[in-house]
C-alpha cells in the first residue's frame, strides 16, 4: 500500500497504483493526443461508476521511473460469491501505447498486482484493429454467394504490429477468451469506424451510398424531426429499446440503466454525450446515445421503435450524429459492432449492409483475451460460462445461477445435466 492507503505494487518498470478521477482523465487526454481514437468511453470514470451498481470499479495507473503515467485501466471486479476470489474485467483497453511499450513490461506487474487483490483471472478487451476492409469492399463482399462471413473476405490492409501483440499475449500465458455470445455481443470483435474527412460533411456524405443519402433526403420529406434528448425523454428512451430488444431477440436493460447513464455521462461528463430522438407527428420512433473522447466518437446504444419504418429514422438519426460529432471536433464515429456474416439471408447482415452503405469501414479487433491467474478455478469458471451460455448470465447482478450452484467453482471439471435457464445480456452491444 501506497502512504496515503492506496494499493500499489512496483514492478520492474512500473509502477501501478490507484488513481484519482482527476488524474486518469489527465491521462486519458493526453493518450487521446498520442494514440488517436483508440480510447473509448468505457475506460472513463463515469462509466464505471455507470457500470457500478454491477461491478466494483478501480482505477489503475502505470507509473514510470519519474512518476509519469504511461498506461491506465478501467478495471471492473466481481467477486465470486462463497469464494474469496475475483474477476477482473478491462473492458476496451488498457489504454497504452501498445507498439511504444515492451508487453511484458505492461502485463507483467498486471498480474502481480491482480493477484495481491485476490483475483484468479483477469480479461482485457483492447480496441486494437488486425484487419481492415473498406466500405466498399464490404458491399461487394455481401453480393458474392460463395462468402459468406466477414472474416473469409480479403481484408484491405492488415496491421502486423497486431500480430505481433498477439503473439507476444500468448506467450506471456494469455489466451484467447470463450467465444460465447455474451461477451461478443458487448465486447464485439467486428467493428465499423466511420472517417468523418476532417469535418468536411460534404465528403461524409459523398462516401455513403446512393441510396443511403437518399434515405436522408426521404426521412427529411417524410417529416422526420430529430432533436436532443434530456432526462425527460428517458421513458421513450427505454420503450424504443425495449421494442429493438423484442425484434433482435435479447433481453433489454431495464429504465434505470439509461437513468444511471444520462446522470454519469451527461452531468459533469469531460468528453461529449448526447442523446438524439427522431420524432414523427410528435412520436418518439428511433434514439441513439453517442459519448466522445478525445478524437472518437461512439454509439453507446441504438433503438428503433416498430412503428412508420418507412420514414427512415435511423438514417435521419446517424446523419444527425455525424453533423454533432463533426461540430464537436471528433475525426472518427465508431458506430459499433456486427456479427461475423456476410450471408445476405441471414437477418444479422442487414446491420452490415446500414454500416457499410454509410461508408464506414470494418476494423477486427485481436479480439478478448483472459489471463488465468489461477489455472484451477479459472477452469471450471469458463466451463460454467459456457455451460450457461455466457460471461453475462454468471456475471450480471446477483449472479443468481452460481448462487443455486456454489460448488460448481470449486472443482475443474463441471457437468452440466440440466438445461440452463434462459440468458439474460447484462450489456448493451457498446457497452
Amino acid at each position: 500500500m501506497d502512504p496515503d492507503g492506496t494499493a500499489a505494487y512496483s514492478g520492474s518498470m512500473y509502477t501501478l497504483r490507484t488513481v484519482s478521477s482527476a488524474a486518469f482523465w489527465l491521462f486519458i487526454d493526453r493518450a487521446s493526443s498520442h494514440s488517436r481514437h483508440t480510447v473509448g468511453y468505457q475506460q472513463t470514470p463515469e462509466w464505471a461508476t455507470a457500470r457500478g451498481a454491477s461491478w466494483d470499479p478501480e482505477l489503475l495507473g502505470w507509473f514510470d521511473a519519474e512518476g509519469v503515467m504511461r498506461a491506465g485501466a478501467v478495471i471492473r471486479y466481481r467477486k465470486l460469491p462463497g469464494l474469496d476470489r475475483r474477476f477482473a474485467f478491462v473492458p476496451q483497453g488498457p489504454v497504452a501505447d501498445w507498439s511504444a511499450h515492451d508487453i511484458d513490461d505492461l502485463l507483467t506487474p498486471l498480474k502481480s498486482y491482480l493477484t495481491s487483490r485476490r483475483v484468479f483471472a483477469v480479461r482485457i478487451t483492447p480496441p486494437i484493429s488486425i484487419r481492415q476492409w473498406n466500405a466498399s469492399t464490404i458491399r461487394t463482399g455481401l453480393s458474392i454467394p460463395d462468402i459468406t462471413r466477414l472474416s473469409d473476405l480479403p481484408p484491405d490492409r492488415l496491421q502486423h504490429s497486431s500480430g505481433d501483440l498477439v503473439s507476444s499475449l500468448t506467450s506471456l500465458g494469455w489466451r484467447r477468451a470463450p467465444n460465447d455470445a455474451a461477451t461478443e455481443s458487448s465486447q464485439p470483435r467486428f467493428n465499423f469506424w466511420l472517417d468523418l474527412a476532417g469535418g468536411d460533411e460534404d465528403a461524409v456524405l459523398a462516401s455513403m451510398t446512393k441510396s443511403w443519402r437518399k434515405n436522408i433526403r426521404k426521412s427529411e420529406r417524410a417529416g422526420v424531426e430529430v432533436t436532443f434528448g434530456t432526462r425527460g425523454d428517458l421513458a421513450d428512451v427505454h420503450r424504443l429499446y425495449a421494442q429493438t430488444a423484442q425484434r433482435n431477440g435479447f433481453s433489454p436493460q431495464p429504465m434505470e440503466y439509461f437513468e444511471t447513464m444520462w446522470s454519469c455521462l451527461s452531468e459533469g461528463f469531460p468528453g461529449h454525450f448526447s442523446l438524439h430522438l427522431a420524432r414523427h407527428e410528435g412520436s418518439a420512433i428511433a434514439a441513439s446515445g453517442t459519448a466522445q473522447v478525445g478524437a472518437r466518437a461512439q454509439g453507446v446504444f441504438a433503438a428503433t421503435g416498430t412503428e412508420r419504418p418507412q420514414a427512415k429514422p435511423s438514417n435521419a438519426v446517424y446523419w444527425a450524429i455525424v453533423r454533432q460529432a463533426i461540430a464537436d471536433g471528433a475525426e472518427v464515429f465508431d458506430i459499433g459492432g456486427v456479427d461475423d456474416t456476410l450471408d445476405e439471408s441471414d437477418a444479422a447482415s442487414g446491420l452490415v449492409r446500414f454500416k457499410a452503405d454509410m461508408g464506414a469501414d470494418a476494423h477486427e479487433y485481436i479480439g478478448a483475451w483472459d489471463l488465468p491467474i489461477e489455472p484451477l478455478l479459472y477452469a471450471a469458471f469458463t466451463r460454467l460460462l459456457l455451460a450457461y451460455t455466457g460471461a453475462s448470465s454468471v456475471l450480471r447482478d446477483g449472479m443468481r445461477t452460481v448462487r443455486r450452484s456454489p460448488a460448481l467453482l470449486r472443482v475443474p471439471q463441471l457437468n452440466a445435466r440440466t438445461k440452463p435457464p434462459a440468458h439474460e445480456s447484462a450489456e448493451t452491444r457498446s457497452s
